[in-house]
């Protein structure tokens, strides 16, 4: 007597988040694949706190919760604990492209020029900024560079060195910061930069005295 053995594999089918699986067809919940022969969160996916629901991923700025961890689509990205954002992780800004890059460390380094979004240069009071054939990390005009830092520049009448003066101001032979030539310290109790009023008055006096000048002899 010949006995046949016929063996039939059942499939599994509607298995819940961490139920075993074999394939990703085997689970039923949504954003849900099979990893390790169990049913899991997809990558671009998050298990909620105190459900089984695996949902979505947010994109940079988008509103998320204190917790769980991991919720942002961005791996350099976490929830903002004050606000509740999608934010950048420390030593990372968002660029252009809506991702988190890492911010770039030294005055001097090369940047992105054409990208407009703050936080690219990570030394406090720099930017990135044209210099030559490319950008560079460089400290605000208000600035300058000290010990690689960004320190702000010297006041009118304040003890400087070479280079430390405000815009329109250099370093005296007393070691002051002077405003140069056609431009006086402003506010005059407590100045805080070089304005060019005065040289644009005197320059509309040149200009009209002449004119003046030679309507009279006309009128003569």
């Amino acid at each position: 007597m010949v006995i046949f053995v016929i063996y039939v594999e059942v499939g599994v089918e509607g298995v819940a988040y961490d139920g075993a699986c074999k394939v990703n067809g085997n689970c039923s919940e949504a954003n849900n694949v099979c990893t390790s022969t169990k049913c899991a969160c997809s990558t671009t996916s998050f298990k909620e706190d105190s459900t089984t629901k695996c949902a979505s991923k947010i994109a940079l700025d988008g509103t998320c919760t204190a917790s769980p961890a991991g919720q942002c689509i961005d791996t350099n990205a976490a929830c903002h604990a004050t606000h509740l954002k999608c934010k950048c992780k420390s030593s990372f800004f968002a660029n252009k492209a809506a991702a988190c890059a890492s911010e770039i460390a030294a005055l001097n380094d090369a940047c992105d020029a054409t990208d407009p979004s703050p936080g690219q240069c990570a030394k406090d009071n720099s930017e990135c900024r044209i210099d030559g054939s490319g950008g560079k990390c460089l400290c605000k005009t208000t600035h300058y560079t000290d010990g690689g830092n960004c320190v702000i520049r010297i006041v009118p009448g304040a003890s400087c060195a070479s280079t430390q003066c405000v815009n329109h101001a250099s370093c005296n032979t007393t070691s002051k910061c002077q405003c140069d030539a056609g431009y006086t310290a402003t506010p005059t109790a407590k100045p805080t930069m070089c304005s060019g009023v005065i040289k644009v008055a005197t320059l509309w006096y040149m200009m009209a005295v002449p004119i003046y000048v030679s309507m009279m002899s006309l009128l003569r």
